[in-house]
């Protein structure tokens, strides 16, 4: 049976939540017990979410019965990726629970949604069913996939969550086909200075993409993220690379990516940047002066010398 999955699809999920009664203004004795109700909702919600479902929500994954912020700025990448998915073989790695693969597979030829959360992997499969998707539970470091499998990769906040990213480039240059291309979306480490994430084994820094994405794709761009770094260090680390001529493209003001216009109406890249690669390097060596070993990695955030 063929189904379209469209924003509203996915906002309007029934969801089996324990509603908290609205307070009124006579009980509302201060700020602080207003948001530990809050906060206690949001926790009831989700434990009976898991209760009817099997799904346990949690603040570093996004779930459209739990449509907050951080899921509608997720959503968006994957209504600006969808212009490069017509017609194409296309996988999502980290497509947690499947909403986004679902959206693309309205326009792709085939859409293959990977995650390491079997949890996620068993709502995608409940709640998202076409001839042309499928959900896998694998890992993003060892796919399972034969080489140049796929035209069009996503992977979208993912890769600051691995614990060997370059093995993860590895395999997504793999699998990818020679004239496809690979977009990755992963927090700037200018943003965060200061804002440690337990989730996050890395995050990388403008210098950092390069290396890598280089050790692997013939051709690659770096889209600035839109905003400012909040804080002073942070702020530093972004002015000195710029004075040695580090510049990510800014599609908001040149919207054209390998000659390709770009529509960047959903291009929501205010604190991560976005990635574009292509070419595909089949061959490598381990010892190769661009590799990265996961030494590289043990710091959550660079920092500038003084």
């Amino acid at each position: 049976m063929s189904c379209e999955y469209t924003y509203d699809t996915f906002v309007n999920i029934p969801v089996a939540a324990v509603a908290l009664e609205t307070l009124d203004d006579g009980h509302r004795s201060s700020v602080a017990m207003n948001r530990h109700l809050r906060r206690l909702g949001r926790v009831v919600r989700s434990v009976a979410y898991v209760v009817r479902s099997g799904y346990l929500h949690t603040s570093e994954r996004c779930c459209p019965a739990f449509p907050d912020e951080i899921f509608e700025n997720h959503f968006r990448v994957y209504r600006f990726v969808s212009q490069f998915c017509r017609n194409q073989r296309v996988l999502d790695v980290g497509c947690g629970t499947g909403y986004g693969s679902a959206y693309l597979a309205n326009v792709a030829r085939s859409v293959i949604g990977i995650d390491l959360s079997r949890q996620a992997i068993r709502y995608a499969r409940r709640h998202y069913s076409t001839a042309n998707l499928q959900f896998l539970q694998m890992n993003a470091e060892s796919l399972t996939f034969p080489d140049g499998s796929f035209d069009f990769i996503i992977s979208s906040e993912n890769f600051e969550h691995l614990s060997d990213q370059e093995a993860n480039l590895r395999e997504m240059s793999r699998v990818l086909t020679d004239d496809g291309t690979v977009v990755i979306g992963t927090p700037n480490a200018e943003m965060f200075v200061g804002l440690p994430n337990r989730y996050h084994t890395h995050e990388f820094t403008y210098d950092e993409l390069k290396r890598t994405l280089r050790t692997f794709f013939m051709d690659y761009e770096i889209a600035e993220t839109l905003l400012p770094p909040p804080s002073k260090e942070g702020q530093l680390m972004q002015s000195s690379r710029k004075r040695r001529g580090d510049y990510g493209l800014d599609l908001s003001q040149s919207r054209s990516l390998w000659g390709r216009e770009v529509d960047t109406t959903w291009l929501s890249n205010t604190h991560s940047f976005v990635c574009f690669a292509r070419g595909p390097k089949r061959e490598r060596s381990d010892s190769s002066s661009e590799a990265l070993n996961s030494n590289s990695y043990t710091a959550s955030v660079h920092r500038p010398s003084s």
